[in-house]
């Protein structure tokens, strides 16, 4: 991953990818989390915290969300929106999203690993050995936790493929609900949001 170009990229993602643009699928995603006051959530990667209000919305300031990002910029802002509305119930950490395992948030969270629900969001796209990274989140699950991914899918080369492709600098033809639909027992997508290029895929462990 070209860490600089997205250290770069964060001081005009909020613009160039607004809350409107993502808004159907981000509250669609959120919504099959299931989330409940108290519980954990794992965001990987946080982005700028685009996420974090609509999560919000179900844990009510309660629980805690683990946001993490390789980005230094990206968790800038993030660390930006956390403290301009006041969330006391947010961690943010810079890793390696490779390296994410038990032993590293055992490490990190002060001991505590029971995980509720996990978004990847926009980022298996962009991850190099994105198999390696699903099934790490899938260990990381409490039995009956609700992993989510939100991502471009447009299998076809087409001129909208290589712009998205350009701009996030990730593949979008990977098959990443496909391989999260053999490793979970409850599985379900819909691949409706933006046009038909981005899908929402729920696995509960």
């Amino acid at each position: 991953m070209d860490i600089e170009y997205y250290d770069r990229f964060s001081k005009v993602y909020d613009i160039l990818s607004p809350k409107c643009y993502y808004h159907s699928a981000r509250a669609f995603a959120v919504k099959q989390l299931s989330l409940q006051d108290g519980q954990t959530i794992l965001n990987l990667p946080c982005g700028t915290g685009q996420n974090f209000e609509y999560f919000q919305e179900y844990l009510h300031g309660s629980g805690q969300i683990i946001g993490i990002d390789l980005s230094t910029g990206m968790l800038q802002k993030a660390k930006k929106k956390v403290a301009k509305n006041g969330w006391e119930n947010i961690s943010l950490y810079q890793a390696d999203a490779r390296k994410i395992d038990q032993s590293w948030l055992m490490a990190s969270n002060h001991g505590q690993t029971d995980l509720n629900a996990i978004l990847c969001d926009l980022g298996l796209s962009g991850f190099p050995q994105w198999r390696q990274i699903i099934d790490n989140m899938l260990e990381l699950l409490k039995p009956g936790g609700t992993f989510v991914i939100m991502d471009w899918y447009i299998p076809q080369p087409t001129l909208r493929a290589s712009v998205v492709k350009w701009i996030g600098k990730g593949e979008v033809d990977r098959p990443l609900y496909q391989y999260l639909a053999t490793s979970v027992a409850d599985f379900e997508v819909n691949t409706s949001f933006n046009r038909g290029g981005v899908f929402v895929a729920t696995g509960i462990k």
